[in-house]
């Protein structure tokens, strides 16, 4: 079907439009920033597609197969159009209801029966609600994931926030009102709803992050010599904190790291602590490795076993530390896809034999 005659369902069906909305497939990403670009006519149907896909990501569980159900309730409907079409029509006349209205009335309709799975399997899904005691107290709102893997907060302007596991948000005190300022430390992926004149701002302990209307992953642990930006669509500043006059832009499917001056050891790192690269993409199923801890997927090269204990730590939640320094040097590759931290351990073990051992919330790895 021609693109000029996308309606927001046809919009919603696309699946290269659903990785587009995202964020997780930069080729589409791309792709679909020039087409909006350049088809600014089309602006309402893609951005109600968009919100549409971004409420089934945030709050309807497994985005695939509610997608799947939505295609196929339309599908349903035009079947059941194409037949009434062959009847004489009824004497009396009725509403009108657009396939998409009742596309998602199906939709909804077969959501509820996963519900129970929904709250059992899901990670925590939570809708910030404004908060009049916070505002007159000037007190901030602070959300964190805990051990949770992935915890995924709606913002009151709209805007969408996966927190991975150990971060945490704090929420200025007068977020409610307009000023879309908040605090970062772990990782998160945001997808904020635009707004003009109101810029979203992320702050961590290096850099300040201003967007208008986004997706983008920012990775600032604090025991992390560096903080990572990356951008799924639209447009992000990024400034230092002690120099916020000083930004750099970043475009689609790019990605900007900074180092630290601390942790810079050469004087060219000090006087230019930003390098930009492309976004990591898997050769195998073209999807950026950025959020692969979104999609619940786990992928390490080539790396030491001390950078896994950390990817571990972040990833499952649970304190790793090392009885053995001489292990730290083993160096292992592997994909890890829904597995719990001992079967990822077990399974590196194979490849390169060590111990380890679980006690309570802490693993210890040896020789």
């Amino acid at each position: 079907m021609n693109l000029q005659n996308y309606s927001v369902e046809d919009f919603i069906c696309d699946e290269s439009f659903q990785h587009y909305c995202l964020g997780d497939d930069p080729e589409a990403v791309q792709s679909w920033t020039t087409w909006i670009s350049n088809n600014p006519h089309k602006q309402p149907e893609v951005e109600e597609a968009k919100r549409m896909i971004s409420i089934l990501n945030a709050n309807q569980g497994h985005l695939p197969a509610q997608l799947d159900q939505l295609k196929d309730g339309i599908n349903r409907f035009d079947l059941l159009k194409q037949a009434l079409q062959q009847e004489p029509p009824p004497a009396p006349p009725k509403p009108v209801v657009t396939r998409f209205k009742y596309a998602m009335g199906v939709a909804a309709s077969l959501l509820l029966l996963a519900v129970a799975g929904y709250f059992l399997f899901r990670p925590s899904t939570t809708a910030i609600p404004a908060n009049p005691e916070a505002i007159a107290s000037h007190q901030p709102t602070v959300l964190s994931s805990g051990k949770e893997p992935r915890k995924t907060v709606v913002l009151p302007d709209g805007s969408v926030v996966t927190l991975r596991s150990n971060s945490s948000i704090t929420l200025a005190h007068n977020f409610e009102q307009g000023n879309r300022e908040l605090s970062l430390s772990g990782e998160a992926f945001f997808d904020v709803t635009h707004r003009e004149n109101h810029p979203f701002i992320v702050h961590t302990n290096e850099v300040n992050i201003e967007v208008l209307g986004t997706a983008f992953n920012v990775s600032a642990y604090p025991s992390n010599p560096h903080t990572e930006t990356s951008l799924f669509r639209g447009r992000v500043a990024v400034s230092v904190k002690d120099h916020p006059d000083q930004k750099v832009i970043l475009t689609p499917s790019m990605k900007l790291i900074y180092m630290s001056a601390v942790a810079a050891k050469t004087p060219a790192a000090t006087e230019n602590p930003f390098r930009i690269v492309p976004m990591s993409v898997d050769p195998v199923n073209h999807k950026a490795q950025e959020i692969a801890w979104i999609r619940n997927r786990l992928k390490i090269e080539d790396e030491p076993l001390s950078a896994i204990a950390t990817k571990l730590q972040q990833w499952y939640g649970i304190e790793i530390s090392f009885a053995d320094s001489t292990v730290k040097t083993f160096r292992y590759s592997g994909t890890f896809e829904s597995e719990t931290v001992v079967k990822a351990l077990e399974a590196l073990q194979l490849s390169y034999p060590f111990n380890f051992q679980v006690d309570k919330e802490k693993i210890i790895i040896s020789k």
